[in-house]
């Protein structure tokens, strides 16, 4: 059996989508993404967020992402 999926309908989106979705703050979406609550993928200098993660992350109850002053991508790697 084959999955049809619609091509108006993103896989992924980057962070600031993602905030928007989910009615948050970019840097609360790199908090969750930097204490490995959310996956992400890079692709080039762009990280996007599979739509998928995002459905799942909001199926149960999350507590706050420890905040950090450093911005996400930076000092990793």
């Amino acid at each position: 059996m084959t999955q049809h999926i619609d091509e108006t309908e993103k896989l992924a989106v980057g962070i600031q989508h993602a905030a928007q979705m989910l009615d948050v703050s970019v840097r609360t979406i790199e908090n969750y993404l930097r204490a490995k609550v959310l996956p992400a993928r890079k692709i080039g200098r762009r990280t996007v967020i599979p739509v998928q993660a995002l459905k799942a992350f909001l199926s149960c109850d999350q507590t706050s992402p420890l905040r950090t002053s450093q911005p996400f991508g930076e000092g990793e790697g």
